[in-house]
């Protein structure tokens, strides 16, 4: 895989081989409890040709191999992808969400055939339950909006809570960052006003007005141009 056309997988990458350090001085800017450590970013690596893992190879990268039956129960195959993930040298792992858009949060909801869904609802309820919200999976599960029934899911950001969820309850010390890129050059230009004020409508579709879902922040990364960023070699 080569360099991504455009939009926040583009972003992701130039951030992660260009500007690692800018990368980590935002995020730990809004995760005080990681405070004076550093972060080594496992993906999307260009020398990986920029893999954004899941499952099985999503653990082996953050170093819990062990915990693959342990996914398999929690998850049916085929879960998120995720667009970047980190590691501290004492263990602690930074999952990554990345959008350049509001619009990108939104999907057709999962796909999964029944036995999968089984799962994933059982997932979600339990993750729901953690949260102090009402056991509506399919709420995470489906399309919010039939009128809008290709892009109303706000699975991706459910699906990404539960495994921050299950990370933490099988002892991890796991944090999940929703990073939102400003003004990417490559894709729609979103300014921070309108990020800023997109964030509490997809929070209220997640149900999650008002509540602060622990170890879980945004952070907010302007848009790099990929010519010049690619003209750099990592530092």
């Amino acid at each position: 895989m080569t360099w991504a056309a455009r939009g926040s997988q583009l972003q992701m990458q130039l951030y992660v081989n260009r500007e690692p350090e800018k990368l980590t001085a935002a995020v730990l800017a809004e995760l005080p409890e990681l405070a004076g450590r550093d972060l080594c970013w496992v993906a999307p690596l260009e020398a990986a040709r920029f893999s954004e893992p899941r499952d099985r190879a999503f653990l082996t990268v953050i170093g819990c191999d062990h915990l693959t039956a342990d996914l398999a129960e929690f998850w049916p195959v085929r879960g998120p992808v995720w667009d970047a993930l980190a590691v501290t040298g004492d263990g602690f792992v930074v999952l990554v969400e990345a959008k350049s858009h509001p619009q990108e949060v939104y999907g057709g909801g999962t796909k999964a055939g029944p036995v999968s869904r089984a799962r994933i609802k059982k997932a979600l309820a339990e993750t729901q339950r953690s949260l102090g919200l009402a056991e509506e999976p399919e709420r995470w599960m489906d399309p919010l909006r039939p009128e809008e029934h290709g892009h109303s899911s706000v699975y991706q950001s459910a699906n990404r809570y539960a495994h921050l969820y299950w990370l933490r309850k099988l002892g991890i010390e796991a944090w999940l960052v929703h990073l939102l890129f400003v003004e990417d050059p490559t894709f729609g230009r979103t300014s921070r006003e309108i990020w800023e004020a997109a964030v509490p409508q997809i929070e209220d579709d997640l149900g999650l007005r008002g509540i602060r879902v622990p170890y879980a922040t945004h952070v907010f990364l302007p848009g790099l141009d990929p010519d010049a960023a690619l003209a750099r070699e990592l530092r």
